[in-house]
């Protein structure tokens, strides 16, 4: 039970940065615009969590490799952003030859491997010491997570704009900041966790 609330508590940390870092019309992120679109969402969703599966999976293979080498931790900063960003050239080739893919279905590609969770994935497998088989769980377990967060959080966007009493300085993106941020402290109380702390 602590692994699904550490990480359904990671995926709620990406989105609150994503949110700060990719921040679209009423500070809601794609991920969250995309959520009320149940067919996109679908698409989106199922993106991460292969980006998250398949980066996870390269990524333990490379640490197992090197971890009898040593690199340091900005080494192993660009060696997870080199496979991530191989992934998504690979994936957009297959796609963009094989599928004739939309650009509305590029744009989805994109924004799902710049997905903060992806990224985060490989670093939560390598701080907890994960096995091959944990790391490919984690990758699926994260793209669920993804998905309960964003559902979570879209649900949240519509009270909060159906919420008259709200003052007019805290609409939009301050609203959003401290209704992720309260789900997420809430999450990490109800898992005790000690994963960012």
């Amino acid at each position: 039970m602590k692994i699904a609330y550490d990480l359904l508590l990671t995926a709620l940390y990406a989105v609150f940065v994503q949110n700060m870092v990719m921040s679209f019309g009423l500070g809601s992120s794609e991920a969250i615009r995309a959520s009320s679109k149940p067919g996109r969402f679908i698409s989106l969703a199922a993106m991460i969590s292969g980006f998250s599966v398949a980066t996870s999976v390269i990524c333990k293979l490379i640490d197992m490799f090197i971890s009898s080498i040593g690199f340091s931790y900005a080494v192993r900063v660009a060696i997870y952003g080199g496979v991530l960003a191989g992934v998504y050239f690979v994936s957009a080739f297959f796609a963009i030859v094989l599928f004739k893919a939309s650009k509305r279905t590029m744009g989805t590609l994109g924004i799902s491997a710049l997905n903060t969770l992806v990224l985060a994935v490989p670093f939560i497998n390598n701080t907890a010491s994960y096995s091959f088989a944990d790391s490919i769980g984690s990758g699926i377990g994260s793209g669920i997570a993804f998905v309960l967060a964003a559902a979570l959080i879209n649900r949240g966007a519509r009270r909060l704009a159906e919420n008259k009493d709200i003052p007019a300085v805290f609409k939009g993106t301050p609203a959003m900041f401290i209704y992720v941020g309260i789900l997420s402290l809430a999450f990490s109380g109800f898992a005790d966790s000690t994963l960012f702390s």
